[in-house]
């Protein structure tokens, strides 16, 4: 096994451990013997500052009551390396102690990287001078800074990502942002600007009395980038310009009179005009300057994206939520297991050219991929033409067992069209379902390059072993699935069947249809 493990009996004394633990703890190997008690490993780990600081028996007398009277929840040991371990233990029915290690260092690290890296990328937004929008080829809002709310006095439903832009352009245009005009045209003529932006700046005039400088451009990865710059000053300067120059031609026509205050006028002007110089000046640099950490944010926000592409879906998202601690810690829970493959499958790859199976598995599994992320399913793994879907974990799903046979019952039908499909082109192939449900404990598992979401238990093995005696089209549920939903759908009893690992024959049924 990837982890490691050590056993010891009822009296605290090492009965085995595998050599992923050997290479873990690097300690003298007569601590390792059989016979052993373990609480010399544990004294000499704690005399080696494998737990921290502290009294060294209290320390080890904490672990030591941990093997005794394991609690079933893991806990976390930093070595003085730097490694993280996470430490399981669980009483074993024979007697005696099962404890499961698992180096989580690189999970620890990654961990703190995403969350330095979205501070990095919010402070560096929310510190901008100016207000940006970023959104994304369906014209929905990605994300906006601070500065860009404090401009913008609008309902915060109105700028959270995923939120059409066009609804925060028409609540603008209700509220008096763009003048008097047809609402409709009024916005349509911004989405356009959106959709398709010249590079050319534009101006609004807010309700306030505010002016705002509005220049979008596109993004090379995609979508377009919306910065708005308060011109409030500059115009204010531009209209005193213009007054003042308005009254140095009145002082002009009675200059013999109003010498006096035509150079008061004159020294107003420089004043003027050397304040809109600066400002101007300002404004280039502040532009030149939000260009740049414009690019650089739009980049970071392109590569956390392509990591959620390597993700299942509901993994993705717990993690750019920030709630994949929890949702992902090893925890036993009730759940339905789904195992999918093709009948036929293994004799037509002995016969079929690798282009052909390619082309075969793209369709199936884009099928099976539509199917289930529309019915709130995990894809615990695709492995050639067998999938394996989790429901209730690591997100609950209400009613979990029939959603899992509803959405068979959709991969069935799409079955049947692809293989319709299929037959034109000589390929015999067929469809069927294993559905068992049941605890299991779920969390991450792996090594220390490639961690994966998955389920162990029987529940598992029995989803499996239905889905192996499942025919052509059939969809076999296990006795516990059947009793849950027993009202609500329409099945045929297949019999007892022998299946490899269980000792007693499992009654099974075949989902016919879902009762309306």
């Amino acid at each position: 096994m990837p982890g490691a493990l050590a056993y010891t009996d009822a009296n605290q004394n090492i009965v085995f451990c595998n050599h992923p633990f050997k290479l873990m703890y690097q300690v003298p190997q007569e601590l390792l013997q059989p016979g052993r008690p373990y609480a010399d490993l544990l004294r000499h780990l704690a005399e080696n500052g494998y737990y921290g600081t502290g009294d060294v028996d209290a320390l080890v007398a904490q672990r030591v009551e941990s093997l005794r009277n394991p609690s079933g929840r893991s806990f976390e040991d930093h070595t003085p390396d730097g490694r993280w371990y996470r430490i399981l233990r669980r009483r074993v029915v024979g007697g005696g102690t099962v404890t499961v290690m698992t180096d989580i260092t690189e999970q620890k690290q990654a961990e703190q990287n995403l969350a330095d890296k979205e501070a990095q990328l919010h402070a560096a937004l929310d510190n901008m001078p100016g207000a940006l929008a970023y959104t994304d080829d369906d014209l929905k809002m990605v994300v906006c800074n601070n500065r860009f709310k404090e401009m913008y006095i609008v309902p915060q439903e109105l700028l959270q990502p995923g939120r059409p832009y066009a609804d925060l352009l028409r609540y603008l245009a209700e509220n008096g942002y763009y003048g008097e005009g047809d609402i409709d045209a009024l916005v349509a003529k911004r989405v356009e600007s959106l959709r398709n932006p010249s590079g050319r700046s534009f101006e609004d005039h807010t309700p306030d009395g505010r002016w705002y400088r509005i220049l979008r451009r596109r993004v090379a990865g995609g979508g377009t980038v919306t910065v708005m710059t308060d011109v409030t000053e500059q115009k204010l300067a531009e209209r005193d310009l213009l007054d003042a120059t308005r009254r140095t031609e009145e002082a002009n026509k009675l200059i013999m009179e109003k010498n006096r205050t035509l150079e008061t006028l004159y020294r107003e002007i420089q004043d003027k005009s050397r304040q809109v110089e600066e400002q101007a000046a300002q404004i280039a640099e502040w532009n030149a300057r939000l260009e740049t950490r414009v690019a650089e944010q739009v980049s970071k926000i392109g590569q956390m994206s392509k990591l959620t592409r390597f993700l299942s879906p509901k993994i993705s998202d717990l993690i750019m939520s920030g709630d994949a601690d929890d949702s992902l810690k090893a925890r036993r829970t009730e759940i339905t297991v789904v195992f999918v493959d093709l009948r036929g499958f293994t004799g037509f790859t002995e016969t079929a050219e690798p282009e052909e199976v390619m082309s075969v598995l793209r369709e199936y599994h884009a099928e099976l991929g539509r199917e289930i992320m529309a019915h709130d399913g995990t894809i615990e793994h695709f492995a050639g033409d067998g999938a394996m879907i989790l429901f209730n974990a690591p997100v609950p799903v209400d009613n979990h067992e029939l959603q899992a046979i509803r959405m068979s019952l959709a991969m069935r039908e799409s079955m049947a069209v692809l293989a319709q499909g299929w037959k034109k082109h000589g390929y015999a192939l067929g469809f069927g379902v294993g559905i068992a449900g049941g605890y299991a404990t779920m969390g991450t598992i792996g090594y220390e390059g490639r961690l994966e979401y998955s389920a162990i238990g029987t529940v598992v093995n029995l989803a499996a072993r239905l889905c192996g005696e499942a025919s052509d089209s059939q969809i076999l549920i296990s006795p516990r699935i059947f009793s849950k939903t027993e009202t609500q759908i329409d099945v045929e009893p297949v019999g007892e069947l022998s299946l490899k690992g269980f000792n007693r024959a499992v009654p099974a049924y075949n989902v016919l249809a879902i009762r309306p």
